[in-house]
């Protein structure tokens, strides 16, 4: 019966999108830029052609054509959980048309925009493998429902097709899971033909559906692991098409419940409650992995909130309660790396209360340096479907002490959410923030660069720019401040140092335009944590540019875009920025004493090992003396953190000096030694650490603790 009224409901769509698309639409307005500053993720501009009806807004960007935006015009609850409360947040990054032949595929440029008594019209250009093809496509709304119809008229103006063309869309619409018609639960990943395509998030559910009985084929395939959901391709024609021929196909985009079955309710839960607390007695901010015994599966919703999802919960003020199906389970209870782990077996019955206090005591005192993730991703991001009070907790149970918001194409500030969740009593563990941006290169696109300090208001450039002119405009935004390069041997979009074509062996970049001023370097990224080749490969071409002359602070940061995917403060730079007299005042640093050792390179990065270094009392970003360097490590880890090996590297080429071996330990302190090396001639050392078996509490298993310290550099 349940397929059966699917079906139904099915049938229902379709007539609806009939009578949406023989509506008739509403007159065009300017956007405002009130319009455009009263919510989160807007791309529109002040001028171009907005629609509005009593239920939503639609906006096409006058630059490019692209439908940018479309949101409720009263406030409508998310329907992802991990968005919260969030109402004032629009629901698509883009949807423009394609024209796509095999793997290759251009979009459709706009050559003029312009408004018509009832829509928005734009014409454009695609050209693919020599072929030209002009566009026409016309956004109507529907008078009162939150309907838009696309129709778009594809015609080939010069050269001839090769091959069976396919038309139609890309789609970016949040960073969720997609639904597809008769698959039920969503998929990561999936390519075919369907009669519409959904999401859950901002605004409530969101569908795209072809024209009345036309066909819509989907491809989403290039998601590598769930977190990143990535673009959505939907292809309405296939088929060739001679000069001076045309084709029109039609689609509707409408907030609309998606037609799939819900969760059943827990029969007969328990309840977990836990409380936890630090040395002193005092709550703290926390992270729960749970598993069932005997299956690995995830419990909770890969979408879900702070009480639950994938195999996690969290917590900001030490307290958790949660209802659980009956049976037995594992916790491992942490609050970051530089606190114990609480390890316990439950079992949950129907009706009843299982509750369990967990102490984390700090066993490594850190007074001085400050635990810093600086990339941070939360929903002001197009691609972060995570609320501002659930980023914050997650960040806080990490242990994580300095948090900098670096949001695509927008400056946010985390302070606003931090007093609020004080004030309420649900946030115990102190946090210091810095407002920022990841700027994102758009048109000519050669990667991403974080740029912190900033002022709310005032991003940085980064449409059809060079990277001297994003500098030079990052160092106006930000005088004094860090502008760092994240990611670099990311795809050529993505990654600064692939763009330019580094050479491996001497960090020479073969790609005309380069620009080597910067301070900073993301040598460890979240989404690598998993693969520490990737990591290594970054760090022998960081240790290349410090052999050129170049003295970059390297970093690591989580760059995380959601609760249960790259975990914040995995990894996190550890800062020296002067003396505490406890680990409790590190949070109240100055932010400028930060970032200036954040820059001198006083810093070192880590997922689990913390590495102290120095030669002659001189550490990392610092210079010694002498023609034998007396280099003094001492590793430490949690407990429940393994380390099993230490290296020493030495200069440009990353010469390995030293390994060895660390004895399996639970102690805190792992290796304590002093290495007497020849200096000849000017140099520095890097000194890591590893580990061999995954972080227990890492959302990806198998990640495995690594760290490394900044340059001790020396003179003979």
């Amino acid at each position: 019966m349940k397929r059966l009224a699917l079906g139904l409901v099915g049938l229902l769509l379709v007539s609806a999108a009939a009578t949406s698309a023989d509506a008739p639409g509403v007159r065009p307005r300017a956007l405002t830029k009130h319009d455009a500053g009263s919510r989160l993720r807007v791309f529109g501009s002040a001028g171009d052609p907005a629609l509005e009806n009593p239920a939503v807004t639609a906006v096409v960007r006058k630059t490019d054509g692209f439908l940018v935006d479309f949101w409720r015009n009263r406030p409508v609850l998310p329907t992802t959980a991990q968005l919260g409360t969030l109402t004032d947040i629009d629901a698509i990054w883009q949807v423009h048309p394609i024209v796509r032949l095999g793997d290759k595929s251009a979009p459709a440029l706009a050559s003029r925009v312009s408004s018509l008594a009832d829509g928005v019209e734009v014409e454009g250009v695609a050209v693919l493998e020599g072929v030209r093809y002009r566009t026409r496509t016309v956004h109507r709304l529907h008078p009162r429902e939150p309907r838009l119809t696309i129709t778009t008229t594809f015609s080939v103006e010069g050269g001839a097709a090769s091959g069976p063309i396919e038309l139609g869309d890309e789609v970016k619409w949040g960073n969720t899971r997609y639904y597809v018609e008769g698959l039920g639960q969503p998929r990561l990943k999936y390519e075919g033909a369907a009669k519409w395509v959904g999401r859950r998030g901002a605004g409530g559910d969101l569908m795209l559906r072809p024209g009345p009985g036309k066909p819509m084929w989907l491809d989403y395939t290039s998601a590598k692991q769930p977190g990143f959901q990535g673009a959505l391709t939907a292809l309405f024609f296939k088929g060739k098409i001679a000069v001076g021929e045309s084709v029109t196909v039609t689609r509707e985009l409408a907030f609309e419940k998606i037609p799939v079955a819900e969760p059943a309710p827990l029969a007969n839960p328990g309840t977990l409650r836990v409380e936890v607390r630090d040395e002193n007695g005092k709550p703290i901010a926390a992270k729960l992995r749970v598993d069932r015994e005997g299956d690995k599966g995830a419990i909770f919703p890969p979408d879900g909130d702070l009480d639950g999802s994938d195999r996690f919960l969290w917590t900001g003020n030490g307290q958790v309660s949660r209802a659980l199906p009956p049976g037995r389970y594992r916790l491992l209870i942490t609050a970051g790396i530089e606190r114990d782990a609480v390890e316990k077996s439950v079992t949950i019955r129907a009706g009843a209360e299982a509750k369990i206090e967990a102490r984390l005591p700090r066993v490594i005192d850190t007074p001085g340096w400050i635990a810093a993730d600086l990339h941070l991703h939360q929903a002001p991001s197009v691609d972060a479907d995570i609320g501002l009070p659930e980023r914050v907790v997650a960040i806080a149970a990490e242990g994580v002490e300095f948090a900098v918001a670096t949001d695509h194409y927008v400056v946010t500030d985390l302070a606003p959410t931090v007093r609020w969740l004080e004030q309420r009593g649900l946030l115990r563990s102190k946090l210091s923030t810095v407002v920022g941006s990841e700027v994102s290169t758009l048109g000519r696109r050669f990667g991403h660069f974080n740029v912190f300090p900033l002022k709310v208001g005032d991003n940085v450039r980064y449409v059809d720019v060079t990277p001297s002119e994003l500098f030079a405009d990052a160092r106006r935004a930000s005088p004094g401040g860090v502008l760092q390069v994240n990611h670099p041997r990311l795809d050529p979009k993505l990654g600064y140092f692939t763009y330019h074509q580094i050479d491996d062996a001497t960090g020479e970049m073969k790609v005309a335009g380069y620009d080597p001023k910067f301070d900073t370097l993301e040598v460890y990224n979240g989404d690598d944590a998993w693969n520490l080749k990737a990591v290594k490969k970054v760090l022998a071409d960081w240790m290349h540019l410090l052999g050129r002359g170049h003295r970059y602070a390297a970093t690591g940061s989580s760059d995380s875009h959601s609760l249960a995917f790259l975990d914040p403060g995995l990894p996190r730079t550890l800062i020296r920025y002067g003396r505490a007299s406890s680990d409790a005042d590190d949070v109240s640093a100055k932010q400028a004493d930060v970032l200036a050792a954040l820059k001198a390179g006083r810093a070192i990065v880590t997922s689990g090992p913390i590495i102290e270094a120095s030669i002659d009392g001189k550490g990392p970003g610092e210079t010694a003396r002498g023609k034998t360097a007396r280099l003094r490590v001492v590793v430490r880890a949690a407990p429940w953190i393994d380390v099993r090996a230490l290296e020493i590297l030495e200069g440009a080429q990353g010469k390995r000096v030293v390994w060895q071996q660390i004895p399996k330990s639970r102690r805190p302190l792992r290796l304590e030694k002093t290495f007497d090396l020849p200096v000849t001639g000017p140099t520095f050392f890097v000194v890591t650490a590893q580990g061999e078996r995954g972080l227990p509490n890492a959302a990806r298993d198998g990640t495995t603790p690594f760290g490394f310290t900044n340059p001790i550099w020396v003179e003979p």
